[in-house]
């Protein structure tokens, strides 16, 4: 405000009033701008609270969910792992059994082989044998039943 001076008139205190009631006026519309800035101030205060904690919930629900993924892998390795272990290990098995399956055919072929090359030296011996017997017997007269049956067909 001005440095007031008397004023000497009856318009011219009716200026000073007009004046007056202007400058209040104005002042009554620059406080209720300033009050209706904090009310919208403050209502851009409580959304970015909000905002704000609904952004702190998102991350403890990301968390949380970052946290059951990463047990999950590391159980999903955990038994990857093992099924590896345990191919590796199902494959050496197959592979011993392979390599005896192998030796014990061998075996078999070699024992029946020798087996084989035991009957038909059994089967020569027996021939052998009866040839003997046959001979001993023509020489000694004894008639054998193969004799018999050869001199009854022959003519």
């Amino acid at each position: 405000m001005n440095t007031l001076s008397v004023p000497s008139s009856p318009a011219a205190i009716k200026k000073l009033e007009k004046q007056f009631a202007k400058e209040a006026n104005r002042e009554s519309k620059e406080v209720k701008r300033a009050l209706k800035d904090v009310q919208s101030t403050e209502k851009d205060k409580a959304k970015a609270q909000k905002a704000a904690a609904k952004a702190d919930q998102t991350i403890e629900k990301i968390t949380k969910a970052e946290t059951a993924t990463l047990k999950a892998l590391n159980k999903a390795t955990h038994q990857h792992d093992a099924v590896v272990v345990d191919l590796r290990s199902a494959e050496r098995d197959a592979e011993v059994k392979r390599q005896e399956n192998e030796r014990v055919t061998a075996e078999l072929e070699a024992k029946k082989k020798h087996a084989a090359e035991i009957l038909n030296a059994q089967l020569a011996h027996a021939e052998e044998r009866q040839t003997q017997i046959n001979d001993l017997k023509q020489t000694a007269g004894i008639a054998t039943p193969d004799s018999r049956l050869s001199d009854v067909s022959a003519p």
